[in-house]
């Protein structure tokens, strides 16, 4: 079956789960998934664009673990606007949510409620989710060793950039 939206978190029929998921679909639900929580959570449009966007000046990025009956990364990155942006709507008006912590503190939220819809979409309960690791600057490298990408979707918000990437282990046979 097809995947369905429900309020801001979407569902697939128990059997999309894990073993029988189409990973094609997965760059689906992952646009989905991440334009519902955005939309939801910030009352901002997220549009998807065609490209992936090479990240220039500073950028803030989150990371979530999923492991168990299915292991994988997901990546939420954005510039430092997009972030401020979620910052202030999450955190309210004030020049105190200009700072480093809150603009971190919502993107780790956001990349924690895409990671954890995303991860109700893989399994029932077999599989876990790690708290958010948030990474920001303007000249840095974060690599993973031996992982593949299943899923990117490039968006804009208010012509800020945001990539939520899914990453896997590379199969070994």
């Amino acid at each position: 079956p097809r995947a369905r939206q429900s309020g801001w978190v979407l569902q697939a029929g128990r059997e999309d789960r894990v073993g029988v998921l189409v990973m094609e679909d997965m760059d689906r639900y992952v646009t989905e998934l991440s334009a519902a929580v955005w939309e939801q959570t910030l009352g901002l449009p997220l549009d998807p664009t065609g490209g992936v966007p090479e990240p220039h000046g500073r950028t803030v990025e989150g990371h979530v673990h999923i492991s168990g009956q299915w292991n994988g990364t997901l990546v939420f990155q954005c510039s430092i606007g997009a972030a401020r942006q979620a910052a202030h709507v999450m955190f309210g008006p004030g020049d105190d949510h200009e700072g480093l912590s809150d603009v971190q503190d919502a993107v780790g939220e956001l990349t924690n409620m895409i990671g954890g819809n995303l991860k109700s979409l893989l399994s029932d309960d077999g599989c876990f989710l790690s708290l958010p690791m948030v990474i920001e600057g303007s000249d840095y490298t974060v690599r993973m060793s031996g992982a593949r990408v299943i899923a990117r979707q490039a968006f804009t918000s208010d012509h800020e950039p945001v990539v939520v990437t899914l990453l896997e282990p590379a199969r070994t046979n």
